[in-house]
């Protein structure tokens, strides 16, 4: 590829990116989907390839399909989880933080009374980073970044969604998924003694995006269908960077915008079935449109004088899944569950990559194995511990390649 001269405007551009990168107070790594997405939420549904559209369970269906939620007893969850990746970007080396977060999560069905009765349910899910709120970096546009996998679980999310049962099997539901988001202002002058120094000023924001579910349960829950649509989440900064040197230096400098996109989750819409052979066997197939043509280059320009950046050319994907769930014949005191599952998530960077600035957005296809177990105990104190880890295998040879690990644990209390 040939790479176009740095202009003056690209320069001022590139400047107000190392400057604030010093300046702002989580600069890592690009970052450009949520961890429910990367990952899902909880630890059944990880374990599982990620599935749950049409079986998820408790605070999982806020993500997976809140339309489960009616269903839902009183429960109060806590997990961790952790993520660590080994990549390469055209065969060298690429750092990505690991990461480590806490899930909380709490279901419960609301004591109406009459024709209302056991038909509706609420839950919160949410995943907190430890140490940061949102963490975003701005690099040189023409350095090359990870586009989806770079630190693209460090920014908080929040999930909130109920559900109602209908007749005939069916429920319907819905919620939002509320991302941080940041927004600000450096400026820069002299202080009362003269000397130049900056005052920083930011403020956490949230977007919300909403996820609405359907799904149908035969009599005997032998067999369940359920559909999903989520909108565009994103998590975005905008701090604007003025400087007032005063009298003194009758210089005029342009105000800076560092501003972009710190996560991002396109517009989606999945359809699943979930097939009970037996009491003990759970097999669900799932399918997921994810709408990355509206992925827009993710960071802005700096300067109301500056170029504008290069479409990046994304391409909507489809994501298969596959799982399976087996729980051991029931004992009096405990219930044992072994998962299983897989995913392939296409890469929606085009190939060959464009002749443009885009080119630095690398990513590769990923193969996905899941795998995972749970126990209940049924005793005086209902707990149940659910295990997770997955292997993620990079593949785009000549541009990016390694490996993404992720597991977790949740332990949860029925109340």
């Amino acid at each position: 590829m040939t790479r176009p001269p740095r202009s003056q405007h690209q320069a001022t551009q590139t400047w107000a990116c190392r400057l604030l990168a010093g300046a702002l107070l989580t600069a890592s790594a690009s970052a450009y989907a949520s961890w429910p997405d990367l990952v899902s939420l909880g630890a059944r549904s990880p374990a599982l390839g990620g599935t749950g559209i049409a079986h998820a369970e408790g605070f999982e269906a806020t993500y997976q399909n809140p339309s489960a939620l009616w269903a839902g007893r009183r429960t109060l969850s806590v997990g961790f989880v952790y993520g660590s990746a080994r990549t390469q970007l055209q065969g060298s080396d690429h750092a990505i933080d690991d990461t480590t977060g806490v899930l909380l999560g709490g279901s419960v069905p609301l004591p109406l009374q009459g024709a209302m009765k056991d038909r509706l349910g609420l839950a919160l899910g949410l995943y907190l980073p430890t140490g940061v709120v949102n963490r975003a970096r701005v690099p040189f546009p023409e350095e090359p970044r990870a586009a989806l996998l770079d630190t693209r679980t460090q920014v908080v999310s929040v999930l909130l969604g109920g559900g109602v049962r209908l007749p005939a099997g069916f429920s319907l539901g819905g919620g939002v998924l509320a991302l941080a988001a940041l927004v600000g202002e450096i400026v820069i002058g002299p202080d009362g003694t003269g000397r130049i120094t900056s005052v920083s000023q930011q403020e956490v924001t949230v977007d919300y995006t909403p996820i609405l579910g359907l799904r149908w349960q035969s009599p005997q829950q032998q067999l369940a269908i359920g559909a999903v649509y989520r909108g565009v989440s994103r998590s975005s900064y905008n701090i604007q960077v003025r400087t007032e040197l005063g009298s003194s230096l009758p210089l005029v400098l342009p105000v800076i915008f560092f501003a972009g996109t710190a996560q991002y989750d396109p517009q989606q819409a999945g359809l699943e079935v979930a097939v009970r052979p037996t009491s003990q066997l759970l097999l669900a197939v799932q399918g997921t449109w994810k709408r990355w043509s509206q992925y827009a280059y993710p960071i802005k320009p700096a300067t109301a004088q500056s170029l504008a950046l290069p479409d990046p050319n994304f391409h909507d994907t489809v994501v298969p899944r596959v799982a399976l769930e087996w729980t051991a014949p029931p004992q009096k005191a405990v219930t044992l569950q072994l998962r299983a599952g897989y995913f392939f998530e296409w890469s929606p960077t085009p190939d060959p990559p464009p002749d443009t600035l885009a080119a630095q957005l690398y990513d590769g296809s990923r193969h996905v194995l899941t795998a995972g177990g749970g126990v209940a105990l049924h005793g005086r104190l209902p707990l149940h511990f659910d295990l997770f880890g997955q292997v993620h295998i990079l593949s785009a040879p000549g541009r990016m390649s390694g490996l993404l690990g992720t597991c977790g644990a949740v332990v949860g209390l029925a109340l």
